[in-house]
């Protein structure tokens, strides 16, 4: 006795072009990769005299991760200015608000640009990074602190362009 099995032809090239690259299920991307990315920017200029941290306007974002084992990789460049002696000008990143969780860690934050040159203005940038692990589905906001640490006068942030990327980083 003999059975005759058959199989249907498949054409590759048609079920290829029925598939819908972009959206390839994040389960299926192999760490490492970047899943998402959400960025802020803004060239307003705020100041402040105040030695504890104030949110930066238009610095702040929010990012969804598609899975709780997912990374978020933070990107910040932030350009200061002091016209004062003494004083050091400060930037950091904080989950939440800015009374959330410093992830610059100390006082200082990711950086600082002290003006000591004996009277002159000075501007520099502030830039930084951070993996943060927040371990949820949950939407995350990231906003950007500047503060004072010491001296007498003023800092600000200036008019040139601030940023703050967010990246979701598959693990």
């Amino acid at each position: 006795m003999t059975i005759k099995v058959t199989k249907p032809e498949i054409n590759i090239r048609e079920k290829l072009s029925e598939l819908d690259f972009a959206k390839l299920p994040h389960e299926k991307m192999p760490s490492g990769s970047v899943l998402q990315v959400v960025s802020a920017s803004t060239t307003t200029e705020v100041s402040t005299t105040s030695t504890s941290f104030v949110a930066l306007s238009g610095l702040t974002l929010s990012i969804t991760p598609s899975s709780a084992s997912s990374k978020i990789f933070l990107i910040l460049n932030v350009p200061h200015y002091t016209g004062s002696v003494g004083y050091h000008v400060s930037s950091t990143i904080f989950r939440g608000t800015t009374s959330g969780t410093n992830l610059g860690g100390a006082s200082w934050g990711f950086g600082s640009i002290h003006n000591g040159n004996g009277g002159g203005a000075i501007l520099g940038n502030v830039s930084g990074n951070y993996l943060d692990s927040p371990s949820t589905t949950s939407a995350q906001t990231y906003t950007v602190g500047f503060r004072v640490n010491g001296g007498t006068g003023y800092a600000m942030i200036n008019s040139q362009r601030g940023t703050l990327t967010a990246m979701e980083i598959a693990q």
